[in-house]
């Protein structure tokens, strides 16, 4: 049977989280494969106290990773690099998989022709305040040029195969997000695909109430702007670049593309989740207003935010 290493990396661990890194690896525990097949890699950036004996209470072979300080993409990155496992799979600590998940993605893997690199799952944030219309805007499934491609990536719920993902990693790993995107092409362009999985599925801790979850939100929208500006600046092969490079002045255009195709995902996915489109509507706009507010700091040069 086919191997899998996990990796879990922990920046993603926050005071408000209603899914800790307790739940995580409780969920992870019990998970039908084998589990002599699944080997568990812990990368620790100094947010856990006493991390490995956490772990090892459910995992006492688990691998423990030093990276103090390291973003979410630096400790994947590591753990990447780390893997012996036939599949390399994602996973963050502030989410919850369910019992068939690492037999998920292998029963998806085993039988793909050689240019699938991996699988993308579905993400699903928990309950709380407008949790099913955020979840639909920020998680929504968005599909690439074949039906049962993924159309972006989503790195909490994401598995590669290792022969082909040791050949690759998340570039400006310090960066929080849209990293993501730029892998996706980086791949694409090899002549890889990535395939969607709806039987893959994941549930992501959100901040419940509004004192909490709207200023996640609006640094999240933040982020994104200012890091798909940052991506776009260094790598002029990526889709949008020469409207960013040209001086920023393409970047609201940009804005505009991404509001349609944000807005085409919510409804797509709205009854995945439950979502009111009625109410994801001004939810969306919110976000790509803020997200453009936030490239425009990017051109800017103020500094970077902190997401994970």
């Amino acid at each position: 049977m086919t191997t899998v290493s996990v990796v879990l990396e922990t920046d993603s661990v926050h005071p408000f989280d209603n899914l800790t890194i307790t739940d995580c690896l409780a969920a992870l525990a019990r998970q039908d494969y084998p589990r002599d097949l699944v080997e568990v890699i812990v990368v620790d950036g100094g947010k856990v106290p006493a991390l490995a004996a956490v772990v090892r209470k459910s995992f006492p072979s688990a691998v423990i990773i030093q990276c103090p300080g390291g973003t979410k993409f630096e400790q994947k990155n590591l753990g990447m690099k780390a893997a012996r496992g036939e599949i390399v799979a994602l996973l963050d600590a502030d989410c919850a998989a369910p019992p068939d998940w690492i037999a998920t993605m292998v029963h998806a893997l085993e039988p793909a022709p050689p240019e699938v690199a991996g699988v993308q799952g579905v993400t699903d944030l928990s309950r709380g305040f407008l949790s099913r219309e955020v979840s639909a805007l920020l998680y929504g499934i968005r599909s690439g040029a074949h039906g049962g491609d993924a159309g972006r990536l989503v790195t909490d719920n994401l598995a590669f195969r290792r022969d082909v993902i040791r050949r690759f990693a998340f570039e400006h790993p310090s960066f929080g997000t849209a990293v993501d995107s730029l892998l996706l092409h980086r791949l694409t362009r090899a002549g890889y695909r990535v395939l969607l999985s709806e039987r893959l599925r994941m549930v992501h801790s959100y901040p419940g109430t509004a004192r909490v979850g709207i200023p996640w939100f609006f640094l999240r929208a933040w982020a994104v702007g200012y890091f798909m500006v940052r991506t776009r600046q260094r790598e002029p092969d990526l889709p949008g670049s020469a409207m960013v490079r040209a001086a920023g002045l393409g970047w609201p255009l940009l804005v505009g593309v991404k509001l349609l195709r944000d807005l085409a995902q919510v409804w797509q996915h709205r009854r995945r989740v439950g979502a009111r489109f009625a109410v994801a509507l001004p939810l969306a706009l919110a976000f790509e207003a803020t997200l453009f507010l936030g490239g425009l700091a990017a051109l800017l040069r103020l500094p970077a935010p902190h997401v994970s």
